[in-house]
């Protein structure tokens, strides 16, 4: 199959970000390790285009998603291009919704906010509030689950960028993920994802966020404030080039390292 460029911001950020199908594999691993049960129901807030919510619903004809995010036009995306690939059963049993995350009650035996999504909340009393309605909303063998990025680099000024040349449709380009500014009083960070190929051809600033990073510390004690029994973490192990490869282990201590990612899972 021949590949080719593309302006597709979404579709070049699934292809250098987003492992949906990884997730899905990750996420159910973890549930069933801790209550063990398979999963059934997955809510993804901030979902964006809900990728692992399709991911989700085609791994198993038992399961349903709830795909929550307040940005019409990125959750009509998923529709027409994901969702509208996708059969009638498995359509069914798939509900993107254009909501508030806070106004939704159904509940589900997981809550997943991933991409760092939840960092657009600034404050320690909206977070706790967020996580107070996620813990009423989750089956009472239920848990969610967040990842964090982190390391003795992860404050300063930077561009880390990757070669993406795994894709049979997408001709190769570089990703880009741009620190521009990090405020140590208030914690906020402005990033800015840059696509871009060889040919000179580039998509700056596809995607900006303004990012409060929170530690580690500071999320456990959120999540007890908001009701949750515990939390525990699983940290990203590295492969030998030092760059995390896909695999999460539990652990309560570890070496820091320049740059590491790192879930965070809270048990009803």
């Amino acid at each position: 199959m021949s590949r080719s460029k593309t302006n597709d911001k979404h579709a070049l950020y699934l292809a250098s970000v987003q492992d949906p199908l990884g997730d899905v594999e990750r996420i159910s691993k973890i549930f069933e390790e801790k209550f063990s049960k398979k999963a059934l129901s997955l809510r993804e807030d901030f979902s964006g285009t809900f990728a692992l919510s399709c991911c989700w619903v085609q791994s198993d004809e038992n399961r349903s998603a709830q795909a929550i995010d307040n940005d019409e036009a990125t959750l009509e995306y998923g529709k027409k291009n994901y969702l509208g690939n996708m059969s009638e059963d498995e359509q069914k049993r798939l509900k993107p919704q254009l909501k508030d995350t806070n106004s939704i009650t159904e509940p589900c035996d997981i809550v997943v906010a991933f991409n760092f999504s939840y960092s657009y909340i600034h404050e320690r009393k909206q977070l706790v509030e967020y996580l107070k309605k996620v813990h009423a909303s989750l089956n009472e063998e239920g848990m969610m689950i967040i990842d964090l990025l982190g390391g003795s680099e992860s404050e300063i000024l930077e561009v880390q960028e990757r070669l993406i040349d795994n894709n049979d449709q997408i001709s190769p380009f570089v990703f880009e993920f741009e620190r521009k500014s990090f405020n140590p009083i208030s914690r906020v960070a402005h990033y800015g994802v840059h696509f871009k190929y060889d040919d000179g051809t580039e998509i700056l600033d596809a995607f900006t966020y303004d990012f409060r990073m929170w530690t580690i510390t500071e999320l456990r004690e959120i999540f007890e404030d908001a009701g949750f029994s515990k939390t525990l973490v699983y940290w990203e192990d590295f492969n030998d080039e030092g760059l995390g490869n896909g695999e999460f282990y539990a652990t309560e201590e570890e070496e820091n390292s320049l740059n590491w990612n790192s879930y965070i899972v809270g048990i009803k």
